[in-house]
């Protein structure tokens, strides 16, 4: 590390945004293409031994000299996390994104919350030097920085002699700024200059060579947070902004629930989700907003808005509306989708329902319109699956039973959350709640589903 922060610091509050302070203060893990950069816990105690063991100088100004294992535990389990929690700095580890090994260390230090600057330092195992490691944590921190945590200023020191660390910084996309005289001293009491250097935040966008902006779309599945993909959880974490849609801003919604086990960007837009008749003026409202958000974004600086639906962002997804009203205000933009596990899937995982086989026709249909059509795949398709059926259940066990298939159905609902509901379609609760769902599968001999 270059220099210290003050682990004695009194907590400070942003003044400009508190959600730039909550972002700061959320655990920590930044994946590249080689590292990961993420918070230190108990299991780096014998990494961290072996460290000071070698004489190595990486480790953070206030990691404790002695080692005695109730002092290091207490380290590594609070005393590194303090300056985070106050808003002051943060320290974090480096590892090997492969293997998990130790490889060095990076922090922030010196916050100033009122001009939205810090200066960052870090210290790589001479063994991990030399490959790059350096430079991709380096970047991944700064961004971390500038864009999730709504910094402007992001400036490193490094001795002029150093020309590893001045490589590092100046690959990471630093800029030189001028030489501060006798700004370190020495291990032997000599004054050393200091190369200064800053990243900005208009500094990214111009580095990225007028890369367009992208909105991604991402299928959180149907409620589980074991359910989501690791591409999303990577989307998720690397996105400037996220974006989850509600039905009033006072209500934490399906999708909110489960950003939130992964990041703590989650930021509400409300949609008109219960809303009847086509495109009414409500629709139409929400739908401009969260667009007008999602450019406003963009315009502040981000290179990446994520938006999280429940189930995949292409069946029956309000993103796919947001994303249309974004392309006709802002056409350079990019859009994008993270698939996601619908809900059709995870019934059939939960009630052992084998959704087709062969050459079986599966028929998807949505009954906010009635069950007209739920009446018409019953009679066309091999498998049919319902969705939002809620208003017209009685209606949906009526056309089963005159099909002849009420006893193969099975019904879901908050999958995979407290209150799970499976069961025969025969036995469907007095009140069925609108996100359920229903299969029908096709009917199969002994030997499965019927083949070409």
């Amino acid at each position: 590390m270059t220099a210290a922060d003050d682990p004695g610091a009194v907590p400070v509050r942003d003044p400009a945004d508190g959600r730039r302070m909550s972002a700061f203060r959320e655990a920590v893990r930044l994946e590249g293409e080689r590292v990961v950069v993420r918070p230190f816990d108990l299991d780096d105690a014998a990494a961290l031994i072996e460290v000071i063991r070698a004489g190595e100088d990486v480790l953070p100004p206030t990691f404790p000299r002695e080692l005695k294992a109730e002092t290091l535990a207490w380290w590594l389990d609070r005393g590194v996390h303090q300056p985070q929690r106050y808003g002051t700095g943060v320290h974090l580890a480096v590892a090997d994104r492969l293997t998990g090994a130790f490889a060095g260390t990076i922090g922030l230090f010196r916050l100033d919350w009122s001009h939205l600057s810090c200066e960052v330092g870090y210290g790589m195992r001479p063994s991990w030097r030399g490959r790059g490691y350096a430079t991709e944590a380096l970047t991944l921190v700064s961004e971390w920085a500038l864009r999730t945590c709504g910094l402007h200023r992001v400036e490193l020191r490094a001795v002029t002699g150093n020309r590893a660390s001045l490589r590092v910084a100046e690959k990471a996309g630093f800029r030189r700024e001028g030489v501060a005289r006798g700004a370190e001293r020495g291990p032997g009491g000599e004054h050393l200059d200091q190369v200064v250097f800053s990243l900005l935040r208009p500094d990214l966008d111009e580095a990225r060579g007028g890369e367009a902006p992208r909105l991604i779309g991402v299928g959180v599945g149907p409620g589980d947070p074991e359910l989501v993909t690791a591409k999303a959880v990577r989307i998720l974490g690397e996105a400037d902004v996220v974006l989850v849609p509600v039905m009033a801003l006072e209500e934490e919604g399906r999708a909110e629930s489960v950003v939130r086990a992964y990041t703590g960007k989650a930021e509400r837009v409300v949609f008109a989700l219960n809303d009847r008749g086509g495109v009414t003026d409500r629709r139409a409202a929400a739908w401009d907003a969260a667009a007008d958000r999602v450019v406003r974004a963009f315009r502040d600086g981000a290179r990446t808005v994520a938006f999280a639906t429940i189930g995949d962002p292409n069946v029956y997804s309000t993103f796919t509306y947001l994303a249309q009203t974004v392309r006709e205000r802002l056409p350079e933009a990019v859009v994008e989708t993270v698939p996601g596990i619908t809900a059709m899937q995870d019934l059939a995982a939960r009630s052992g329902t084998v959704l087709a086989e062969g050459a079986e026709s599966v028929g998807l249909v949505p009954l906010i319109g009635g069950v007209a059509g739920f009446r018409d795949a019953l009679k066309t398709c091999d498998t049919v699956v319902a969705y939002k059926f809620g208003s017209v259940a009685d209606e949906v066990v009526g056309a089963l039973e005159e099909a002849g298939r009420l006893d193969d159905a099975v019904y879901g609902a908050r999958l995979g959350l407290p209150g799970e509901d499976v069961r025969p379609a025969r036995d469907l609760p007095r009140r069925v709640p609108y996100l359920s769902t229903l299969i029908v599968p096709g009917r199969r001999g002994p030997r499965g589903g019927k083949l070409a």
